[in-house]
This record gives structure tokens, C-alpha cells and sequence, in this order.
């Protein structure tokens, strides 16, 4: 995000009345003397949201009678490139999707396009849970799942309105389910940890998200504590983590990534991985967006620091998809040729 005509992306997503219009109005609010671009998706022809949106933004682009995840995809397109053309005129752009948006088709465009990857690269994607309906919710669609699976911070909102005993299963749950992902509470109605989300981002939480990774594990969470809903998903939804020390040959890596989540991409919600390479001191940064593989190198390991290869997959029934097995002929010496 260095180059100076770069204008960083920030995705709203959450499903339909978690509060993201609220949300963004806060944003907007909290960084008064900060131009934003917005770009606001509606299904229908009329953008309520839009509407009720404070005035003190840069640029609003409204893309409305569809969803931006499929109908509008090119519609998307066209108005980035409206936006670089007049990117003198704000400083970063937030995307609101709609409630029923899959948010990783979103994502493609800003770490898979490299015209785009270069001038929009993505910050982060927020997905806001409404805290007293999320259950029905993930009982009723997997968009919820989705949305959260992909999220860089769950930021729960209307906490008030649930038992706090209820809002710490809850908590613990959405953390098997996206353990990638940093958590935050709005404590109030309008009120959100700014600061503490400006902390956190798409590219450079690695090293935060796999410690907390390896801190959770599902077969210590007791099912007994948790609502009705968990014990329905818990045995549906997982989350697999693989500790490689060897070296990857990384564009056979690449390439096998591509076809497992290109042909299981209704099983793997989200990939996330860091690797090295013996002639390279900065880190390799693994991460699935939609069916595609984003590659390309992250920090600096640190001194001292142990190189190894982690990657960790959420998704569906992922035992099934001999991902291990995979990974380890993808090695420049397999394990099972190891004397």
C-alpha cells in the first residue's frame, strides 16, 4: 500500500439487518477528516442504504437491482475504474455488499486482478453478526457461513440484546468456525473499536492468526455449553491446520491449491498459509479467494524465528479431500521419501 496511487478496500459484509449501514455511518463519523469512496450494493432498484448514508464522503457509486457477487460483477469493474480515474478525490474505498453477497467473489478482483490488486489492494473484509438472530441464520443460509469463514474481523453487534453467557458461547463458537479471524463487540448501539480494527488486516496478521490457531482446538469445546444451533454445525463445519518443515516446490503448490479449491470450492470456504523458501528471507503469503490461489510474498521472518510451512483450511467434511496427502507430495522431498 505504499504506492501513492494506491487506494486500499475495506468489505463490509454481514448478513441482511446486522447493522452495516450503521456501521459505515460510525466509520464515516469517527474519520471525519478522512476522504472515503463507498461503493453501496442494494438488491432492488431503489438503494435505501444509500439513502440513509451521512453526507460526508468523497465518492458514492451505487450499484443496485442485483448483487455485487454475481449479477453486478461487471458492474463492480466499471466502477473501479471510474474510481482510479478520479482517485485524487478520496484516500480509501469501503465496499458494502448486500446481505445475500458471497463475500470471496467480492474479494477477486483485489488480490487476484493484478491491475486492480496493485491500485485497490485489499485491507481487510469486516463481517458485522447480528448477535440475537445469527442462529436462525446460519440454520437457514449458507451465506451466513460463508460471510464469516472469509472475514478478517467478526464484529459483533447488538450485543445488548442477548444474556452474556449466550454472547461467550457464541463468541467461542464463531472462533471454531473462523479461527483466522480477529473478534471484536460494538458495546453499545453505534459505538465499534476503531482503533482496535485499524490493527488488523488482510495481509499482515499472519503471525496473530496462526498462534491463535494453534490455541483452539475443537476437541476441547464442549458441546453441552453452546446452543442448540453449534451442536447442529459443529460436526459440518471444521477447520484443519498442516505444519510442513520441509520446503514446497511452490509452483506445483500453487498449481495443486488451484485445482483442489477450483473442483472443492463448495467444501473449502477459505485457505490461509504461510510458507518459506531456503534462498528467500521474506515469508511466502498463501490465501484462497473464491475458487482462486493468491500467492506472493509477505514480511520478513524474524530472527531467530523457526521457518516452517503452515497452512490451515475452513471449510466442509474437509477429511474427505485428502488435503495432507496433497500438501506433502507438493514438498520438494516428500515425507514418504524421507529415510
Amino acid at each position: 500500500m505504499n504506492d501513492p496511487e494506491a487506494r486500499p478496500v475495506t468489505i463490509l459484509t454481514g448478513f441482511l439487518g446486522s447493522g452495516k449501514t450503521t456501521f459505515l455511518n460510525a466509520l464515516l463519523k469517527h474519520y471525519a477528516a478522512h476522504r472515503f469512496a463507498i461503493i453501496e450494493n442494494e438488491i432492488g432498484q431503489l438503494n435505501i442504504d444509500g439513502m440513509l448514508l451521512a453526507k460526508n464522503y468523497g465518492q458514492l457509486i451505487e450499484l443496485q437491482d442485483g448483487c455485487i457477487c454475481c449479477t453486478l460483477n461487471d458492474d463492480l469493474y466499471s466502477a473501479l475504474e471510474t474510481l482510479h480515474e478520479d482517485r485524487d478525490s478520496f484516500d480509501e474505498l469501503v465496499i458494502e455488499c448486500t446481505g445475500l453477497a458471497i463475500p470471496s467473489t467480492v474479494m477477486e478482483p483485489f488480490t487476484i486482478h493484478p491491475i486492480f490488486k496493485k491500485y485497490f489492494p485489499l485491507k481487510r473484509v469486516i463481517c458485522l453478526i447480528d448477535t440475537e438472530f445469527i442462529a436462525d441464520q446460519m440454520k437457514e443460509r449458507d451465506e451466513v457461513l460463508r460471510q464469516i469463514t472469509v472475514a478478517d474481523i467478526l464484529l459483533i453487534n447488538k450485543t445488548e440484546t442477548v444474556h452474556p453467557d449466550y454472547l461467550n458461547d457464541l463468541q467461542t463458537y464463531l472462533l471454531t468456525l473462523n479461527p483466522l479471524a480477529s473478534m471484536f463487540c460494538a458495546t453499545s448501539k453505534k459505538q465499534f473499536p476503531f482503533e482496535e480494527i485499524e490493527q488488523v488486516s488482510y495481509s499482515h496478521n499472519n503471525n496473530k492468526s496462526f498462534s491463535l490457531v494453534k490455541n483452539i482446538k475443537l476437541s476441547t469445546v464442549k458441546a453441552k455449553t453452546f446452543p442448540s444451533f453449534v451442536q447442529q454445525h459443529l460436526s459440518d463445519i471444521s477447520y484443519r491446520t498442516y505444519i510442513f518443515p520441509g520446503e514446497f516446490n511452490y509452483i506445483d503448490l500453487f498449481l495443486a491449491l488451484s485445482k483442489l479449491v477450483g473442483k472443492h470450492s463448495d467444501r473449502i470456504y477459505r485457505m490461509k498459509g504461510i510458507g518459506y523458501k531456503s534462498d528467500n528471507d521474506k515469508k511466502i503469503v498463501l490465501q484462497t479467494v473464491g475458487s482462486r490461489v493468491d500467492m506472493g510474498y509477505g514480511d520478513y521472518w524474524e530472527e531467530g524465528e523457526e521457518k516452517t510451512n503452515v497452512l490451515v483450511f475452513i471449510g466442509k467434511k474437509l477429511d474427505q479431500l485428502n488435503i495432507e496427502t496433497i500438501l506433502n507430495q507438493m514438498l520438494k522431498i516428500p515425507i514418504s521419501e524421507k529415510k
